[in-house]
């Protein structure tokens, strides 16, 4: 096979710049600091230099103040607690800007931060059925134990079977149906080509045809959506039936095929019927790769190099081809491309991409649109973070890490916004807002303090519980299955009853609302609430079949004081998260930072911000019980701004902290300020 001899081969060519980096093959564990150094280093003077002959000065680097604040927010997604910048701030070791990196990096911190930035770029939702409960908690725990990206992505591209055993199927379940969508998503995320308009016809602004776009889309052309488990629990019920009938017998036993293969056809449709309820969300939680489906042309194909409904072979847009390829292997032949150091984007793509995660703008812009005569800004950093991307084995941590101890993290920011698709020299980062998640988990550090250890272990229990059920229904006994038939279509017809009598009391309430009927409307309402309590304990018996539906409930919900990345995603419209631009998880890093008048609003009498002046909060409660007006001052401005006071800021601001009500407002001043919203 074309790819099996590509990670021995890969071994023999990743050599870096940095010779501490020098390796055969990916390293099995975290680079050692002075690694990470060396390659941090290696950066700064490829920039450096590149700066140079451009006649630009790199600027100069920031103080501990904006240091310390920018850290923590680019690292952990969060600004740092009036005591982590108190602590830092006072530290007069030389190598506290390197040690704080490492111990944020390898905090659950960073874990949280991480998460939400692949599953926005991967369009997770956590709530679209079982799949993307399985796959929010798959991807979470991925990430956090190191797992490499190209693992990552492999299985997600290669994945199949049900959800229950096999979470990485939510990567295609999450476009059920929609294969072809499925691809210009894949294309665009991993490796960076926006082929999209090809779906339809040849591609206007580029070279892709729509021939090459299928071409490309048949090696996921096998995929079904249905359920193989499912399947054989009905032949199971079905043999039972048929043993336990002797009736079917004769049937079955008959001399003439037909027969015998209209009595099994229609003893099996008696059963689907049967467990139809049972099975129902199986088909919608599983696919399989079916060697017979194959991906035709489109009715309104127009060129000339195919005809409508044409089968198509699978066939690479780039690099290494692809030839003969099994019907059965085709998904995991292109993971194996995809994902391969041979291929031309694929590293490159992941490395960019966190780049501009890291200083505001890629080396290439925009991320996902490149071409073979694409350079970047600066070419030789390209080329190097390129081979810095392999050489850490796509551990996303490592070569963050590296990025963070170059100097040109630690720089001021630009004094020129970068513009969107155009090449930006980085003589330092750029200035940019908090994201969304930023300052919902920052207001969350003014209100209770540190929360990165705090784990919504909901999430886990309803996925872990899912599993077990699934699993006990695959093993149980034919007659065992009947009656969970049975049991499933009885739920079904309470919940159908409860719905029916629902809306009517519903229509009821509206009828005496608009009359005028106080009494009346207040009666009913006790109703609808007495028959809401009698619908949930009806239910309770059934409360054990979360494999029948395809629901998540409440408790996978997170705690107040819990940070974004703990939440169901997408956070829902009107939310704080959403207001602020948190993605709606329908497109690829679908988030932004535009500024609207909701955001404003929402500062000055959104809950949120509520909750971080609540005199409870932890910032609040300090305030209250420090009595010292300079002291107080300090402690603001170090919750707040992660700094001291300057001696100007003292004297302005210093009357305002020795009466307590002034204070408060001073707070929420500071609170919608920008220096607060912004990243320096």
């Amino acid at each position: 096979m074309l790819f099996q001899n590509l990670k021995r081969i890969a071994c023999a060519v990743l050599a870096l710049v940095a010779s501490s980096l020098l390796s055969e093959g990916a390293p099995s564990k975290p680079l050692k600091l002075g690694e990470i150094l060396q390659a941090a280093a290696k950066i700064d003077q490829l920039l450096e230099a590149d700066l140079k002959a451009k006649k630009l000065q790199p600027l100069p680097i920031v103080a501990e103040e904006t240091f310390v604040r920018r850290t923590y927010l680019n690292i952990v997604g969060r600004i740092p607690t009036a005591m982590e910048a108190s602590r830092f701030l006072d530290d007069q070791t030389p190598d506290k800007r390197a040690r704080l990196i490492e111990k944020l990096v390898s905090s659950p911190g960073y874990d949280s931060s991480a998460f939400n930035y692949f599953a926005d770029l991967l369009r997770l939702q956590t709530n679209e059925g079982q799949y993307g409960l399985g796959w929010h908690v798959w991807l979470r725990n991925s990430l956090a134990s190191d797992k490499p990206w190209s693992k990552i992505v492999h299985e997600m591209l290669s994945a199949e079977g049900h959800t229950s055993k096999n979470p990485a199927v939510g990567y295609y379940l999450r476009d059920r149906g929609m294969l072809l969508d499925n691809v210009s998503n894949t294309v665009q995320v991993f490796l960076g080509h926006q082929i999209g308009c090809a779906q339809c016809h040849d591609h206007p602004f580029d070279s892709w045809t729509q021939m090459e776009y299928y071409e490309m889309a048949a090696f996921s052309g096998g995929i079904a959506y249905r359920s193989d488990e499912a399947r054989q629990l009905v032949n199971k019920v079905a043999d039972h039936s048929r043993k336990t009938h002797p009736g079917m017998n004769r049937a079955f036993k008959s001399k003439n095929k037909s027969t015998r293969a209209k009595a099994r056809g229609n003893l099996l449709k008696r059963i689907t019927g049967e467990m139809r309820y049972l099975l129902r969300y199986f088909n919608q939680n599983e696919i399989v790769e079916s060697q017979s489906q194959q991906l035709k042309l489109p009715d309104d194909y127009q060129y000339k190099d195919g005809k409508p409904g044409d089968v198509i072979q699978p066939a690479t847009l780039f690099g290494l081809q692809a030839s003969e390829v099994n019907p059965e292997e085709r998904r995991e032949v292109f993971a194996d491309w995809v994902t391969s150091d041979e291929n031309p984007y694929f590293a490159k793509v992941i490395a960019n991409r966190l780049w501009r995660r890291t200083f505001g703008h890629g080396l290439v812009d925009p991320v996902d649109d490149w071409s073979e005569k694409t350079k970047g800004s600066h070419p030789e950093v390209l080329n190097y973070i390129e081979r810095v991307m392999k050489g850490v084995g796509y551990r996303t941590r490592d070569f963050e890490r590296i990025l963070y101890h170059t100097r040109l993290f630690q720089r001021q920011v630009s004094p020129v916004e970068a513009t969107p698709g155009m090449d930006h020299d980085f003589v330092g980062p750029q200035l940019r807002r908090m994201s969304a998640e930023e300052l919902y988990d920052s207001f969350t550090v003014l209100a209770f303090g540190n929360t990165d250890d705090k784990v919504n272990t909901g999430l886990e229990y309803k996925w872990k519980n899912y599993q077990s059920e699934v699993d006990a229904l695959l093993n149980l006994s034919a007659s065992k299955l009947i009656e969970s038939g049975q049991d499933a279509q009885e739920m079904k017809d309470q919940r159908r009853v409860y719905q029916r009598r629902n809306r009517e009391i519903q229509i009821a309430i509206t009828k005496a609302k608009a009359a005028g009927q106080i009494q009346e409307e207040r009666r009913l309402k006790r109703q609808q609430t007495q028959l809401r309590a009698e619908g949930r304990k009806s239910q309770e018996p059934m409360s054990g079949m979360s494999a029948v539906t395809n629901r998540n409930s409440r408790t996978g919900r997170a705690e107040l004081n819990m940070r974004a990345s703990e939440h169901p995603s997408p956070f829902r419209a009107g939310t704080m998260i959403r207001q602020f631009g948190g993605s709606d998880r329908n497109s690829p890093e679908a988030a932004h930072t535009d500024a609207t008048i909701p955001q404003a609003l929402t500062l000055l009498n959104g809950q949120v911000a509520a909750d971080t002046e609540n005199r409870r909060s932890k910032v609040f409660e300090a305030l209250a019980e420090i009595t010292n007006p300079e002291q107080r001052l300090e402690y603001l401005f170090l919750a707040f701004y992660s700094s001291r006071p300057s001696a100007a800021e003292k004297k302005d601001l210093l009357p305002l902290a020795k009466d307590r009500d002034d204070i408060f407002t001073l707070a929420r001043a500071m609170l919608t300020s920008k220096r607060y919203l912004f990243v320096q």
